[in-house]
C-alpha cells in the first residue's frame, strides 16, 4: 500500500512539476501575445494526453494487480475449507472412536469433549 501511495505521490508531482515548468518557460519566453497563447495551448494539450496515457497505464496495472489478488485470496480461501473439512472430519473419527471405546482414540491421546459433543447430537436426534 505504501509504494501505491509513493507512486501517486510521484506522478501527481511529475504532472505538477510538468505544468509550472512550462507555464513558466512560457510566460518568460520573449514571444507576441498571439504566439504565446498559441504555445500555452499546445503546452496544455501535451500535458493532457501525457496524463491520459498515465492515467491509462495506472488504471491498466490497477486491474492487473485486483485480479492478481482476487485470484490469490481465492486459493486461500479454497485452502482454508479445505483445511478445516479435514480438521471437522478428523474430529468427528476421532469422537466416534472415542464414543465406541475404541482404542484408536486412547492411543492418540484425544479429549473426551469431543465424544461429549457427539452424544450430544445423538441425544438431540
Amino acid at each position: 500500500m505504501r509504494s501505491d501511495k509513493k507512486g501517486k505521490d510521484l506522478l501527481v508531482g511529475a504532472v505538477v512539476g510538468t505544468v509550472l515548468g512550462a507555464v513558466a518557460a512560457l510566460l518568460l519566453a520573449p514571444k507576441s501575445g498571439r504566439e504565446l497563447r498559441a504555445d500555452i495551448a499546445a503546452r496544455a494539450h501535451t500535458v493532457s494526453e501525457k496524463t491520459q496515457e498515465v492515467a491509462g497505464s495506472v488504471t491498466e496495472r490497477s486491474k492487473k494487480i485486483a485480479g492478481v489478488i482476487s485470484e490469490k485470496t481465492q486459493q486461500a480461501a479454497e485452502t482454508i475449507s479445505r483445511q478445516t473439512y479435514g480438521w471437522k472430519e478428523k474430529a468427528r473419527v476421532t469422537a466416534l472412536a472415542w464414543k465406541n471405546g475404541r482404542a484408536a482414540a486412547e492411543e492418540h491421546g484425544e479429549a473426551p469433549v469431543a465424544a461429549t459433543i457427539v452424544e450430544k447430537e445423538d441425544q438431540q436426534s
